[in-house]
């Protein structure tokens, strides 16, 4: 039985969020009988508890075991850190060379000085007639000729010198950069299997060290909105994947599963309390209701029911192992978009260029950050939640720099005397200013309580200017203003809120 080498490249990968899944698929030798086969280029984090096979039925894996080495830095290397690491090569054997013809050049002007200086030093010969002085001024001449053209020649070396070593730290730094997160250590599989002539068998391992995270990519132009559903991966497995089946999941194989622990449910009794205490909180509204109705009662979590969501890349994918994250396009979409300046006071003196879309995806959009595009390029980045298909949900495109907008809540207390029965007014005020040069149609929205007990009461509310929508079951009152250039406009929204003497308001 002899060891024969086979290459069994990455064909599938599946990345979780804290390891991926990795699939090779290795040929058997053509002879039927006994083989050992040695598979290179794995990661030096995988396992021989990890390890899984999958052939057929005729096919046995009598032994596997994972065999560690140490390569070099050079080996090591991926292309393109091959690349650098030749011309940073020739670049150093063309600076020494240079070197060298700089320290000649700066030999020949220190001689040539020394000779222009010994020169200088027969002037008072000159001057007793020992020698003519036209002679002496031409040697003179010459040598001071001389020691100029070698100390400019000197010079030159040394700036060509000195732009080279620039260049040959860029290239280090650009080596160094490439080489990051390539792992020195690997490792090997070795099995032995007693198989038939030409079967197949596929390896399958679980490593850490690479994970992905869901991103979006949204363009608005017009009333048009294009979706991209991508994945930013990472590798740093010290395996390459080149050309692999790259398939992106929300399901958690490191999470276990615990039955909970049982304790004594005492029940006991205890007398009821007159006073009724109230608390206040503030919901966030899940659903963007504009206009549209909701298609499911209830958003889904991200695993709903239990069930993983998996995205497929659409093309072979190419993730080196350097750390760096990688943009992966899965999945793409259109919509038609309702957009329109919105302003909530309540929450932010700002009015923000706000559209809504449904998600017109077959599946869930994930939770996760979204890059905003326009005509005219990036907008900025902002976040989406949980959206299941066919539902609505909001995207702020930027505040408007040419209006201002300021809130003030009045709150006045009124208490009856003989039955206590207690009455808190609010008054908002909401101000507003348009200094731009066009008329602009502004979406205004305010909130009201909303009582869930009987024992408080909340009045219909008072609007001026008359409302155009709401209040609503959240409470939510709107109204839609037409600003021209300069103009400023005051809103008041007023209500109560009545309880007995035997409740505890907030308030």
């Amino acid at each position: 039985m002899h060891r024969i080498e086979v290459q069994a490249p990455p064909r599938r990968v599946e990345l979780f969020e804290d390891r991926a899944s990795v699939t090779r698929r290795v040929a058997i030798p053509a002879e039927a009988g006994r083989h050992h086969l040695v598979i290179p280029g794995l990661s030096p984090l995988v396992r021989e508890a990890g390890l899984s096979f999958l052939g057929d039925e005729n096919t046995i894996v009598e032994e596997a075991r994972v065999v560690r080495t140490r390569r070099r830095p050079e080996d090591a290397d991926p292309p393109e850190a091959a690349a650098l690491r030749e011309k940073l090569e020739a670049l150093e054997d063309q600076v020494q060379r240079l070197e060298e013809a700089a320290r000649r050049a700066w030999d020949h002007a220190e001689r040539a000085e020394q000779f222009a200086d010994a020169g200088r030093n027969w002037a008072p010969l000159a001057l007793l007639g020992k020698h003519p002085a036209s002679e002496w001024a031409n040697a003179l001449r010459a040598l001071e000729q001389a020691s100029s053209e070698a100390s400019l020649e000197s010079s030159e070396q040394k700036l060509v010198l000195q732009d080279l070593r620039a260049e040959r730290d860029d290239l280090e730094r650009r080596l160094a950069r490439a080489r990051e997160g390539r792992s020195q250590l690997m490792a090997r599989l070795e099995i032995q299997v007693l198989a038939p002539a030409g079967g197949a068998l596929e390896v399958q391992y679980t490593i850490p060290c690479a994970l992905w995270r869901p991103v979006h990519r949204a363009r608005l132009i017009g009333d048009r909105l294009s979706w991209q559903v991508a994945a930013m991966a990472w590798n740093a497995t010290g395996e390459d994947w080149k050309g692999v089946e790259l398939v992106c999941s929300t399901a958690r194989p490191s999470g276990r599963a615990n039955a909970p622990d049982l304790t004594d449910d005492v029940l006991y009794a205890r007398k009821r309390h007159k006073e009724v205490v109230i608390e206040a909180r503030d919901e966030v509204i899940e659903v963007a209701r504009e206009g549209t109705k909701r298609s499911t009662d209830e958003v889904p979590g991200v695993d709903d029911g239990g069930e993983p969501r998996t995205y497929t890349a659409p093309a072979p994918v190419d993730l080196d192992s350097d750390g760096r994250p990688v943009y992966i396009l899965l999945e793409r979409w259109e919509a038609n978009a309702q957009a329109r300046w919105t302003a909530h006071p309540e929450r932010s003196p700002h009015v923000v260029f706000q559209s809504v879309q449904v998600n017109a995806g077959t599946r869930p959009l994930l939770a996760g950050p979204v890059e905003l595009y326009r005509e005219s390029g990036a907008v900025g980045r902002g976040k989406v939640g949980l959206v299941p298909p066919g539902e609505p949900f909001p995207l702020g495109w930027g505040s408007h720099d040419e209006i201002r907008l300021a809130r003030r809540l009045d709150h006045e207390v009124e208490r009856s005397r003989i039955t206590g029965r207690q009455t808190h007014k609010f008054t908002c005020t909401s101000r507003i200013v348009h200094l731009g040069r066009e008329p602009l149609t502004v979406t205004i929205r305010e909130r009201i309580p909303v009582s869930e007990l009987k024992e408080v009461k909340v009045t219909k509310p008072k609007a001026r200017p008359l409302l155009q929508e709401g209040p609503d079951r959240d409470g939510i009152c709107t109204w839609e203003l037409t600003l021209e250039p300069g103009a400023k406009q005051e809103l008041d929204l007023s209500y109560s809120v009545e309880a007995t003497s035997s409740v505890k308001l907030p308030w």
